[in-house]
């Protein structure tokens, strides 16, 4: 004889089941958390005397169709100075503004800031690390030698999530999901 089950509880045990389905996606450590929505990139950079250089991207549509508008704030960097540097991601699009930097600290075994430029020049090394020791880029420096020649500088920031993908140490580029891909134009002063 076949056994009946109430419908009430076949609906209870697919909700249980589909609860458990979709929080999978949500943990901050488990593989298949959602990506980042970004809106406003910030990079700061601190020399070790004088003033900081502060620009940022806003992105209006996250990492949507929509280019990023245009650079705020001004990157002109000094030859022969090591800067201290920070970048700071926003999503500006709700209210209140929402911190993703601190998002990303929280869960940086699946985030790592990728850093590069077209001016072979700059040397761009991060500086803090995930819970596993390997790179994560939220803060870093940047060294311009001496003999460098004046000119364009770009410095791209990649901020890379890892769902499915597995996070390397010596990873040169991205691997995962960009979350935010935006290029600040930065130069050599003469």
């Amino acid at each position: 004889q076949r056994m009946r089950t109430h419908p009430v509880l076949r609906a209870a045990a697919a909700l249980v089941a589909a609860a458990a389905v979709a929080a999978c996606g949500d943990s901050s450590t488990a593989p298949g958390g959602e990506s980042e929505v970004i809106s406003r990139v910030t990079l700061t950079l601190t020399p070790a005397t004088g003033a900081a250089l502060t620009a940022f991207i806003d992105d209006s549509d996250g990492n949507g169709p929509t280019a990023p508008s245009a650079q705020q704030g001004s990157l002109a960097l000094a030859r022969g100075v090591t800067y201290t540097g920070t970048v700071k991601f926003e999503n500006r699009l709700v209210n209140p503004v929402e911190d993703i930097t601190a998002e990303v600290q929280k869960e940086s075994n699946e985030h790592r800031v990728f850093y590069s430029s077209t001016n072979s020049a700059l040397t761009i090394t991060a500086t803090d690390t995930d819970g596993q020791g390997r790179p994560l880029g939220l803060r870093f420096t940047l060294a311009t030698p001496a003999a460098a020649t004046a000119g364009s500088a770009p410095i791209r920031v990649v901020l890379c999530h890892y769902d499915s993908a597995p996070k390397t140490a010596a990873a040169t580029s991205c691997l995962g999901e960009t979350d935010i891909d935006v290029t600040f134009a930065a130069s050599i002063a003469p």
